[in-house]
């Protein structure tokens, strides 16, 4: 910035509906730019750019919402644009696609530790719903893949009721520091399926507050396999980071006592056919899905194929965890480098 000159800045939702209000009480420009502190012919420009002619008279009509709306178009498409000629953040978008990153994960990540002026994660849908990509075929990169965009809401995954599982302790006596994601070490896990006529799955153990996952190949779905699973992966864990793990009701899960034991940390359940109330592991074994989609056989999977997609996960930005990713989280909070095989 050259010294003695003020840095220019965009008007805000709130200037823009005090011009309108002075506007309909006849102010000049001057008079409307004294008010912002703003010079008259950035108000000029501002109701010349954004406003629209009367079909009764000549003059311009100036709406704040209107205003607001064609700004932000006009930022987006700036951002597209940026996109569609920046060969290097073209690139990048791809790449990340490619990896199963969803738009609003890439877009968080940009502007964690990306270019100045990102694209948004709306930029990124267009750009891949743009009819000049369309030969790029990059919807497919999605996690639901659909050609058109659309919202529409997903099938749960419902639990199996068995009552004949002893010792259960239901959801609701889950301590609150589990509840609300405060530490790591409160896991969930379940188990995705391969085909319907094979026994073998895939034990999915995912931590609630970073969402790290491990992903283990089970030979069946038998109570003995998924407790030898759960403490052969979580034994190479601290014992002081295991603090509490939750279960659907199947009956691969009636020796959860004794992976408690061997942990040393309390089990939990959801209600029956209420699945939702491990909703961190549900969505993984989403996520785990757009590499081993329904009714892929297990028979053709084996643990280091396992383990590159835990990884593949485990070094992709989250939200809600600020765009940094479940192993730079888990490492942040417990120095230990690698938690995962």
């Amino acid at each position: 910035m050259i010294w003695g000159m003020k840095k220019y800045t965009q008007l805000t939702t709130a200037q823009r509906e005090i011009i309108y209000l002075h506007l309909e009480g006849g102010k000049s420009l001057r008079e409307i730019g004294k008010v912002l502190g703003r010079s008259h012919r950035t108000i000029g420009r501002e109701i010349k750019r954004n406003g629209h002619s009367s079909p009764f008279t000549d003059k311009l009509i100036y709406s704040p919402s209107r205003a607001q709306r064609l700004v932000k178009q006009r930022r987006e498409e700036g951002r597209l644009s940026k996109l569609e000629s920046d060969q290097a953040l073209r690139r990048f978008v791809i790449g990340k696609l490619n990896r199963g990153w969803s738009p609003e994960q890439i877009a968080g990540r940009l502007k964690l530790k990306g270019p100045a002026d990102p694209p948004s994660y709306e930029t990124i849908y267009q750009f891949v719903y743009a009819r000049e990509n369309k030969a790029l075929r990059l919807w497919e990169f999605l996690r639901r893949g659909h050609k058109r965009r659309q919202i529409k809401g997903y099938r749960r995954t419902q639990s199996h009721q068995n009552l004949g599982i002893p010792g259960r302790v239901f959801i609701e006596e889950r301590p609150q520091e589990a509840n609300s994601r405060e530490k790591f070490g409160h896991f969930e896990t379940d188990d995705l399926e391969g085909l319907k006529s094979e026994k073998e799955a895939v034990s999915v153990v995912v931590d609630r507050k970073t969402g790290l996952v491990n992903l283990d190949l089970m030979k069946d779905q038998t109570a003995q396999t998924k407790a030898l699973s759960l403490t052969s992966r979580l034994e190479s864990f601290p014992l002081s980071l295991v603090k509490t793990m939750t279960f659907d009701n199947g009956h691969e899960n009636a020796k959860h006592q004794e992976v408690g034991r061997a942990l040393k940390c309390q089990t939990y359940f959801c209600h029956p056919y209420h699945s939702w109330e491990k909703g961190t592991v549900e969505n993984t074994i989403g996520l785990v899905r757009s590499y081993l989609p329904k009714k892929t056989s297990l028979t053709t999977v084996n643990q280091t194929d396992l383990n590159v997609i835990a990884w593949e996960l485990n070094q992709r930005p989250r939200k809600r965890l600020g765009f940094y990713n479940p192993s730079e989280v888990v490492f942040n909070e417990t120095r230990i480098g690698s938690l995962q095989v």
